[in-house]
């Protein structure tokens, strides 16, 4: 916040004069829709859950106001296959029933898929067809000069599949190590004859007297690749041939749509296939193959691909370096023609890309469209695919922070594409170790982060059952690993509502009609590199490229200080259905980007083409340094692409800029930091959306526009200032921390009137503060570290009465006029826009803490007894047995004079995780002040509920049809079995609209407070993190945590810091 209680005030805005678009706002972001919440993935182990206990935690999924849940299954080691796993009867019984009580529920239900995952793979199929993913295997060897060879070296015999069909063989003179003369090839198919198999290929040749030849051999087989668990071996489909499509529609058709009324509730529904990153495997193999891949090669690119197969050995993605690409990937080179093998591997990995689209990606959505289920895929990364293309085959592309490490500059990748086509962008959210440290403040920061580079709607790994079948150590059942978790098990999980109504908040904005963004980078890039693993120092392959203030692809920062946003993108975009030039506005839509920068040095002819069309019409363009100049392919079009690039450069729309350091660019190299591209395009005119006054290294913003011109704005404050002494940048380390808090000015293109969505309760407040200037709506913002500004703009054409000036601490509209707010005693000065200056003397009472309170902490802990809570049921005749250890709540009765965190009370200590209830009265003069904030401290951990006088303090209880209250049920009756043998109501609970600010927890109070005595009430959940450490149960204390800045798993402070009464004086003008 501002001056720290700079806020807008709840119920400010129910006084204003003409409020329609004010009330718009407040009736979309007061109690968002359920379709806006994030959803959340559910691990299941196997089929092995009982009834009972999938209901119930449906039921906990309805209550905490998640709009729907992935259903993905894990192996449980314990649960026999041939009866819980995929494929088998119980298999059928459990996902039907989840997905028809989901769906009555109208939520969303997901089905989780890729090779990976059971969904995407087809038991019993026969592996060795087409209808299976299949590999190239490699069979090679040297040959001694003059040395005769009697038999093709083959692959190993545990390398070898049943099946297998034999595709070429051929030689090349080796140079030195892995080099071989691009000029030597030999054809020894004329030379082979099989023997007694497809493995054994007899041969007759030898080999030229002038050096040592490589021998290279070339078989095609299924990758055998299989998930589990399965009742049978179910293998992954074939992601290049349509055939694994139609296999899985048939198997699909059999299951999962065979029940006509499910099937009609899917219609009807928000159903999903969801693909998961592209962890398919070559098997034995190197690369993937089709029937006709070398017919296909031939037909897309004009040559040959077999004498060159084996330059795709060892090309593959890197997990943990984001400067991966294809000058360093793969196991073979061609002597003094390395430009040529790269081309010939993006050419490959192009018409992979093409035949995954044209093949798997397509069919598939064209299929599952047509029965009401829409796809959503993590796009490419995993796998040489190219990077963003794959997100035009698919209703929803999804990304993964766990991969690119909360780094705006690498989710850039995928937010290029979902802008263009304005496509809903999700991001699978906190799949990381942290295990019971990954508290709401945590899961914030993950969602932040990724909205601030433009995604929209986040997906929470993990949710898993309190009830298991194959372990049930306390606090509930977990499949693998020590992943953070989203469920019950956790006391803060009773504010899951209240985090979903401030994300819902949040994501109705950012999905609300299109994005404004500034400038794109057509990039095209078909091996790349991830953040795997994060970094925390300066080792220029795995750091905090963000906080340091280093660019990862685009190395400058200079147009993020600006405020400009920008996004990567291929060129193959520019000719897709849903992208345009307009030639009015001179822009790409639907992303809205004003101007191209071109800083790859390949650029493929088409784009290139389609960049100088939409140049000569007015797109703006700057080319960096020797940018485009050449095609990424082995297609022989570097002369008529500068001849494109020279007709380009001379246009009035083109600039070209320079880099300032002489690097590898793309190589893990520093440098890079400094170019001239933000004064090319301010040359050219542009100007961001949404600018600051000043350049800053704190902010980060998004702008979308709706159907009527309005604007709405995301800020985050990304930096804290703890990781410049490591940045490679010397300017960064060794300039001044700017510190945890930034006040500078947002200047929105275009005259607007600006208000505020408060994100954690949706009151909308027309701003008072703010001017207009050179054609921009200017608003002072003033944000502390990792936290968000939701702003919407109103486009007018004519000027309201507001204020030029004012030293109050903050200003508002009101009906015919403004108010401005102060919280110390003393003379304010204010300024209108109608010339008028007004100076008032207010006394404002001091600040005072609650006094006097009464807390009763209750302590959860592990009953002694292991898995004492039994849940047993018989369904076609198998029974299944699933437990559940019950926690045992100690309460700690407390008397406080003034609040602290429980670390610093004695009788409760740094060891204990639970609840805690608060309780004090304290007075208030309404004649004395205009209101109060209640302010909690700097921080919190955790989430909690506050009450004054018997209300909630920034929330209600939901109306909105889709958050109602809804009773799940058991099977067939009201109650479940609670795992005592006592039968129990599976009842709903009311949901909130919202509460606290839990990252920044002060809190107007003034509507809650009456003459006199009041009454607060607070009720405080905890995370899990400090029972656990205490008890030795997962990781131990771990400073950034996998290796993730600032992540750390340790001892909490829970509970609230203070209670402080901090009130204000109002004053109203004219």
């Amino acid at each position: 916040m501002s001056q720290p209680y700079g806020g807008q005030p709840a119920g400010a805005s129910v006084a204003a004069g003409d409020r329609s678009f004010e009330q718009q706002l407040e009736g979309k972001y007061v109690d968002p829709d359920r379709v806006f919440s994030t959803d959340v993935r559910w691990w299941l182990g196997d089929a092995s859950a009982t009834d009972e206990t999938l209901l119930e935690e449906i039921q906990a999924l309805y209550d905490a106001g998640f709009r729907g849940v992935e259903l993905c299954m894990q192996d449980d080691t314990v649960a026999p296959n041939d009866v819980y796993a995929y494929g088998t009867e119980m298999w059928t019984h459990k996902w039907n029933l989840m997905m028809n009580k989901v769906l009555d529920l109208g939520m969303g239900v997901y089905l989780t898929s890729g090779t990976n995952w059971s969904t995407s793979n087809v038991p019993g199929m026969d592996p060795a067809s087409q209808s299976a993913m299949q590999n190239l295997t490699l069979g090679t060897g040297t040959v001694a000069p003059g040395q005769k060879l009697t038999a093709l070296p083959a692959p190993g015999q545990n390398a070898r599949k049943a099946g297998a069909t034999f595709v070429s063989a051929y030689a090349y003179k080796v140079v030195n190590g892995n080099s071989v003369d691009p000029d030597s090839f030999i054809d020894l198919l004329p030379e082979l004859t099989q023997g007694a198999d497809v493995w054994t290929q007899n041969l007759d040749w030898t080999a030229p007297p002038d050096g040592t030849y490589r021998v290279f051999g070339l078989w095609t087989q299924g990758t055998y690749q299989s998930s589990s668990p399965s009742a049978e071996p179910s293998y992954a489909t074939n992601y290049f041939d349509e055939r694994g499509v139609d296999a899985l529609r048939k198997f699909w058709e059999e299951h999962y749509l065979a029940d006509p009324a499910l099937r009609r509730k899917i219609l009807d529904g928000d159903v999903q296939l969801f693909m998961d990153s592209l962890e398919m495997s070559t098997g034995d193999g190197f690369t993937w193959w089709a029937e006709d891949m070398a017919a296909q090669f031939k037909e897309r690119k004009g040559y040959d691909i077999t004498p060159y197969l084996f330059l795709i050995n060892g090309v593959g993605n890197v997990w943990s370096n984001p400067y991966h690409r294809v000058a360093t990937a793969g196991t073979y080179k061609l002597d003094g023609d390395e430009d040529r093998r790269q081309r010939i591997i993006n050419d490959w990995q192009d018409v992979m890309t093409q035949l995954y689209r044209e093949r798997m990606l397509q069919p598939m959505k064209e299929w599952l469209n047509s029965v009401g289920i829409e796809t959503r895929a993590q796009i490419s990364y995993g796998q040489p695919i190219e990077m963003s293309e794959p997100a035009m085959d698919v209703d929803y592309p999804e990304a993964e922070n766990r991969n690119q490490y909360n780094q705006v500059d690498m989710f850039r990748y995928w937010t290029g594409g979902a802008k263009l086509e304005n496509k809903v962008l999700s991001s699978e959210t906190t799949a990381l170790q942290f295990a019971w440290n990954g508290t709401h403040q945590v899961r914030l920061e993950d969602a932040y982060s990724q909205f601030a580079a433009g995604m929209q709607r986040t997906i929470w790994h993990i949710w898993t059952s309190g009830f298991g079948y194959g372990n049930y150590q306390w606090p509930g059942y977990v499949t693998r690993g020590d992943f953070t978790l989203v469920s019950t098990r956790a006391p803060s999980s009773a504010n899951y509502d209240e985090l979903n109504a401030h994300l819902g908040r949040v994501q109705q904005l950012m999905q609300t009609g299109k994005s404004r963004a500034d400038v794109g980078f057509v990039t095209q890039k078909f091996v790349h590199g991830l953040a795997f693993g994060g970094g925390t120092g300066s080792n220029n392959q795995a750091m905090n490229w963000q906080r340091a203030h280093q660019g990862i692809h685009y190395r400058s920062t200079e147009l993020q200080d600006n405020g400009y946003t920008y996004d990567y993108f291929s060129p193959r975009f520019l000719f897709d259905d849903d992208v345009h030039f307009d030639q009015r506005t001179k822009t790409i839509e639907k992303a809205g980007y004003k101007a191209v920068v071109l800083y790859q040095d390949w650029l493929d002819m088409d784009g290139a083409r389609r960049l100088l069309n939409w140049a000569k019409r007015g797109l703006k363009v700057v080319v960096l340094d020797d940018a485009a100049s050449r095609t990424p392919f082995n297609d022989g079009l570097d002369r008529a692409l500068k001849k494109v690039m020279d007709e380009m450069l001379e246009l009035p729309t083109v600039r070209q800029a320079t880099v300032d350091d002489d690097i590898d660019y793309f190589s893990t190299t520093p440098g890079g930091y400094s170019d001239n591209v933000l004064e090319k395009l301010q040359e050219l005119g542009v100007s961001p959306y949404a600018g600051y006054s000043e350049p800053n290294e704190q902010l980060l913003s998004q702008t979308r526009e709706d159907k009527e011109g309005n604007r709405y704005l995301y800020v985050y404050n990304y930096d804290d200032g703890s990781y410049r002494d490591k940045s490679l940048r010397p300017e960064v380390r060794n300039s001044p921390n700017p510190g945890t808090n930034i006040k500078t000015d947002i200047e929105m293109q275009g005259t607007f009137v600006p208000y505020t969505i408060d994100a954690w309760t949706g009151e909308a407040t027309e701003l008072a503060g703010y001017r207009w200037q050179d054609g921009k709506t200017v608003v002072p913002v003033d944000l502390d570290y990792n936290n968000i500004a939701l702003m919407a703009f109103e486009k007018v054409s004519k000027e309201k009465l507001h204020i030029v000036s004012t030293d109050a601490d903050s200003s508002y509209a009101v009906a015919k006029g403004v108010t401005v707010r102060a919280t110390k005693s003393g003379e304010v000065t204010t300024e209108l826009s109608n010339g008028k200056t007004y100076r008032d003397t207010v006394i404002v009472p001091d600040s005072y803490d609650i006094t006097d309170w009464d807390l009763t902490v209750n302590s959860w802990r592990p009953s002694p007894t292991v898995g004492d809570l039994v849940r047993t049921e018989t369904v076609d005749g198998v029974t299944t047995t699933n437990r559940k250890t019950s926690t045992v709540t100690t309460p700690i009765n407390v008397e406080l004079d003034t609040l602290k965190t429980w670390n610093d009370i004695p009788e409760v200590g740094k060891a204990v995780s639970g609840t805690g209830h608060y309780e004090a009265t304290f007075d208030w003069d309404a004649d004395a002040a205009s209101g109060a904030y209640l302010d909690f401290g700097d921080s919190l951990e955790e989430s909690m509920d506050v009450w004054i006088n018997g209300r909630k303090v920034g929330g209600r209880v939901s109306t909105n049809p889709t958050k109602v209250k809804r009773d799940v049920g058991g099977v067939g009756k009201s109650t479940i079995d609670d795992g005592t043998g006592r039968q129990v109501p599976l009842v709903g609970e009311n949901q909130f609209t919202g509460g606290v600010n839990w990252m920044d927890p002060v809190a107007d109070i003034s509507e809650y407070l009456v003459d006199g005595d009041n009454e607060i009430v607070i009720d405080y959940n905890s995370a899990l993190a400090n029972v656990q450490l205490d008890r030795g149960v997962g990781p131990r204390e771990t400073r950034n945590a996998e290796g993730w800045w600032g992540y750390n798993i340790e001892y909490l402070k829970f509970g609230p810091s203070q209670a402080k009464i901090v009130p204000f004086a109002d004053r109203r003008y004219p």
